[in-house]
């Protein structure tokens, strides 16, 4: 158990490196982080679904320049394996996504916020090689690095630290939702999905790619009814 929540910190960590500091490969997307969470912790159909329903939510976010940005990405690393965990736990998957989509908004601000401090702390380091009088090229590899393995460590403690706590308090959460309730959070997915959705609507006119949306409306009009 232990082996497989160090490697879920361990995930973070990357998933973390991947949205800025390095790589940027779009393995840190939550469809697929959360389907590699789904591999470790042994429920793959979960991990993909609850992916998912958070991938357009933060497609709107670009991590440029200085914009304040939430980690949606660890946000939903985290929520994954707690709907893995309670489900696997209690047996429920509805209050599980439920209570795990919460957490994944609430992991992503205090994550984004973390992030603000790291580029602080940055900051302060290249400038004090700007003031270098005896500036070399080993101080501004240390410096990177330095910031590199920033990036890392906050994915890892934030994943390690708030997949534990929730995992410690969730099932109490959990316990309170009575089962007649389970029908009635089922829709939950589908209003996250909806508002996906719309954010991905809003992109392609914001884009004047309207069409591409009228096309692929089309297309799956087509293949649905021509069945």
């Amino acid at each position: 158990m232990w082996l497989k929540f160090l490697a879920l910190s361990m995930w973070g960590g990357i998933v973390s490196l991947d949205t800025t500091a390095a790589m940027q490969m779009m393995i840190s997307r939550p469809l697929v982080s959360c389907s590699v969470v789904g591999l470790l912790l042994g429920n793959f159909p979960l991990g993909f679904s609850v992916g998912i329903l958070l991938e357009l939510i933060w497609l709107i976010e670009i991590p440029y320049g200085a914009v304040w940005f939430s980690e949606g990405n660890v946000g939903a690393t985290v929520a994954s394996a707690i709907a893995i965990f309670l489900t696997k736990q209690s047996g429920r998957t509805a209050p599980a996504v439920y209570i795990a989509l919460i957490l994944a908004v609430l992991v992503s601000i205090a994550g984004g916020w973390l992030v603000v401090t790291m580029r602080d702390i940055n900051g302060r380091i290249y400038q004090s090689l700007l003031d270098d009088s005896n500036l070399t090229f080993k101080k501004i590899t240390r410096a990177h690095f330095t910031g590199v393995l920033m990036a890392f460590s906050i994915g890892f403690l934030l994943t390690a630290a708030m997949t534990l706590t929730f995992a410690l308090i969730t099932p109490f959460i959990m316990s309170s939702i009575p089962q007649s309730a389970d029908k009635l959070l089922q829709p939950i997915q589908g209003a996250f999905m909806g508002t996906s959705c719309g954010i991905l609507i809003h992109l392609f006119i914001k884009q004047k790619r309207w069409w591409l949306l009228l096309l692929g409306f089309s297309a799956g009009f087509v293949l649905v009814f021509t069945k």
